[in-house]
Parts: C-alpha cells; structure tokens; sequence
C-alpha cells in the first residue's frame, strides 16, 4: 500500500504546531517542497521518506495513543520515549516553551545531547539492568538541563518522575516535571518495584 505522504506531512506538522519553514529544516529540504509534499506534486526520496516516518511516529495499540494524547495536553513539561535509544516520541506543550528545539529531536535517540543528571542515569548499569528487568517501578530526578541543546544554558531546576513500561516487548519512558528550588541538590534516586509494597 503506498503511503500518502501529503497527508503525512501535513498532519505531522498540525500535531506537533510546526511551520513549513520548520519542518523543511528538520529534513533537510526548502519550505516549497515540503509545500509541494501536502500538495501531493511531489514524494521524498526513500531517505527522506525513512526519516519523516521516524518524525511521524504514532502508537498503534490504543493505550499508547491515549497516553500520547493526554501528554500532549499535559500541562507540565512532560515526555513520552522508547528508552532503548531514548527516542523521544512525544512532548507536551509545556516542554515545547520550555526548551522549543526539542522539536527537532521527535523520533531520533536523544542519547548523544544526554547531559547532568540523564547522562548519568544513562551511565550507570545497574540502574539500567535494573529499569530493563522490570525491577524498577519508577525514577526520580532532580536535575538542570538534561540535553545539550540551544536553551541548555537557561533550563531551571526540575523535579521529574521518570515512570517505565514495557508495551508489547517495547520498553517506554514517561517523564514529567514541575520546578524544583534553585537550593535543592542535583541527582536521581530509583524506587524498585518492591519498594512500593505497604506505601
């Protein structure tokens, strides 16, 4: 069945808020072609077509698009990824004013920008073994910028619950924050799965 990459693209871009201009950005084109995408006068090349299915990733399974929706609506700064990779797949509008670049990285692995306090959960293996084994019920981290982008400099502080989950073999993130106080030190501490049992 041939994708219909007019609708694709255009649908993309009104889920996500961005303009012709941005989204040409994002893969590599001019704002009349991906005009002439939504126009159906032309299709991207195969790579370009691998990369716009990355960006225009959407669950399948019902739970998943209901949790896509509702962090999309969320009114906090909150994340929806695949953590093999960390491939962000979704972001509510708080997040976008927060750090707006993080468009940019929808559907790549966020893993290479890790920075503070996510590069040094990414880093530490026993925690990793133990979110991967389902040992772990949820993270959470008081932290500054996690990712080198643009806005890393201004980020504030932020207390984020980091709640796991795996959806049919896929192992997923959900990451929300609220401001933390400038005075509160930096870190993360796991909650395992028993942990939970009498709370």
């Amino acid at each position: 069945m041939a994708q219909d990459w007019s609708r694709l693209v255009r649908r993309y871009r009104i889920r996500h808020g961005v303009t012709q201009m941005h989204l040409a950005a994002l893969v590599g084109v001019s704002q009349r072609t991906i005009s002439r995408w939504e126009r159906g006068e032309d299709r991207p090349s195969l790579e370009q077509q691998r990369l716009l299915r990355d960006l225009a990733w959407e669950p399948t399974a019902p739970m998943l698009r209901s949790l896509a929706g509702s962090i999309s609506h969320c009114p906090a700064p909150r994340a929806l990824s695949r953590t093999r990779s960390i491939c962000l797949q979704a972001v509510s509008q708080p997040a976008l004013v927060k750090r707006p670049s993080v468009i940019e990285w929808i559907g790549r692995d966020l893993a290479p920008i890790a920075c503070g306090v996510l590069a040094e959960m990414l880093e530490d293996k026993p925690l990793q073994r133990a979110v991967a084994t389902r040992q772990i019920a949820y993270v959470v981290a008081t932290s500054g910028s996690v990712l080198q982008t643009v806005e890393h400099a201004r980020i504030g502080k932020f207390h984020t619950t980091i709640t796991y989950f795996f959806h049919e073999g896929t192992l997923y993130s959900d990451a929300i924050s609220v401001p933390a106080r400038a005075d509160v030190p930096l870190g993360y501490r796991a909650v395992p799965m028993d942990g939970l049992i009498g709370d």
